[in-house]
């Protein structure tokens, strides 16, 4: 995720990257990162990009995709994911841009075998959008109700 964040702030990924096994959640591994990178990540949930509402005032977003699939199945929890850096087109719809793997030949998103939830990296403090605030709520509630579920 590190080098996706880099990749969109135009940074060094060694002043963005943060020591993933310190990280007990993917809570603590964005707000590590946001303090290195000095900028803020909003999560928002899986639904806005199958539903394509994924409109922003950033042109650039980070995607959570399946790269590798155990027994055939997208939600099985020995999958392999990992962040890509995808465009946010004027429609709402989602382009791959950068996967740091470079030995991934997957050119689109959709050949990926599923897609996770979606991060807007803002590089200076600014307000989000109207529609960028209601999906970040939601993404953060659904966030609270998976963790008291896990617990």
């Amino acid at each position: 995720m590190a080098a996706c964040v880099a990749s969109i702030l135009d940074k060094r990924l060694e002043d963005v990257d943060v020591d993933v096994a310190s990280c007990s959640s993917r809570k603590v591994l964005l707000r590590k990162l946001e303090e290195k990178a000095k900028c803020k990540i909003y999560g928002f949930p899986h639904d806005a990009i199958i539903d394509g509402v994924a409109k922003s005032a950033e042109r650039y977003c980070i995607v959570n995709v399946c790269a590798c699939v155990f027994n055939n199945d997208p939600c099985h929890p020995d999958n392999t994911w990992h962040s890509v850096v995808c465009e946010i087109t004027e429609d709402g719809k989602l382009s791959l841009a950068f996967d740091s793997n470079r030995n991934d030949q997957r050119t689109k998103l959709q050949q990926f075998a599923a897609m996770g939830d979606l991060f807007i990296v803002k590089g200076e403090p600014g307000e989000l959008t109207p529609n960028e605030t209601e999906l970040s709520h939601r993404w953060r509630r659904r966030a609270r109700q998976t963790s008291r579920t896990v617990s």
